[in-house]
C-alpha cells in the first residue's frame, strides 16, 4: 500500500511539474508577445526615420552630382532640417525603448537595440554638426564625417546582432 502511495505521489508530481513548464512556456511566450507588441512602433518610427534619412541623402548627393549649386545648398538644407529631425525622434524611439522592461529571454535583443541607437544617435550627431558647418561655412571637420561613418557601421553591426536575436526569439515563440 505504501509503494503504491509513493507510486501515485511521483506520478502527480511528474504531471504537475510538466504543467508547471508547459504553463511557464505560454507565460513566457506571452511576455515575449507583449514586449514585441509594445516595442513594434518604436521600431517602426525608427524605420521610418532611416528610411527618411537615407531619401534625404541621396537626394543630396543627385544635387551634388548635378553640379548645380542652388540644388545643392537646398538639397543640403534639407538634408540638415532631416538630420535635425531624425536625432530627436531617435532620442525618443531611445528614451521610450530603455522603458520597456524585457522578459528575461529578450534581454540579449533588447541590449543589442539600445546599444545601436545609442551609436546611431551618436552618429547623427556628428553628421549634423559636419553637414551644418559644411552649410554654414562652405566646409567641414572631415574626423567628425569619418567618426560618424564609424559610429553607423558599429549601429549596424549591433542590429545585426538583434536581429539574430529576434529570429531566435520568434521561433521560441512559434513552437
Amino acid at each position: 500500500m505504501k509503494q503504491l502511495f509513493i507510486l501515485i505521489l511521483a506520478t502527480i508530481l511528474v504531471l504537475t511539474s510538466g504543467l508547471a513548464i508547459s504553463c511557464g512556456q505560454k507565460q513566457s511566450t506571452a511576455e515575449l508577445e507583449a514586449y514585441f507588441e509594445e516595442s513594434r512602433p518604436l521600431m517602426k518610427q525608427h524605420v521610418e526615420t532611416t528610411e527618411n534619412t537615407n531619401q534625404a541623402n541621396r537626394a543630396f548627393l543627385t544635387a551634388v552630382s548635378s553640379g548645380n549649386e542652388m540644388e545643392v545648398i537646398k538639397a543640403l538644407t534639407t538634408y540638415v532640417d532631416t538630420l535635425e529631425w531624425a536625432l530627436s525622434r531617435t532620442d525618443s524611439v531611445l528614451l521610450n525603448f530603455k522603458k520597456l522592461t524585457p522578459p528575461p529571454e529578450a534581454r540579449t535583443y533588447h541590449s543589442f537595440m539600445i546599444e545601436s541607437l545609442i551609436k546611431e544617435q551618436a552618429g547623427l550627431g556628428d553628421m549634423l554638426s559636419y553637414y551644418s558647418s559644411v552649410l554654414r561655412y562652405g566646409f567641414g571637420d572631415d574626423k567628425i564625417l569619418d567618426r560618424a561613418n564609424q559610429q553607423f557601421l558599429e549601429a549596424q553591426k549591433l542590429q545585426l546582432q538583434a536581429q539574430y536575436e529576434l529570429q531566435d526569439l520568434m521561433e521560441k515563440i512559434g513552437q
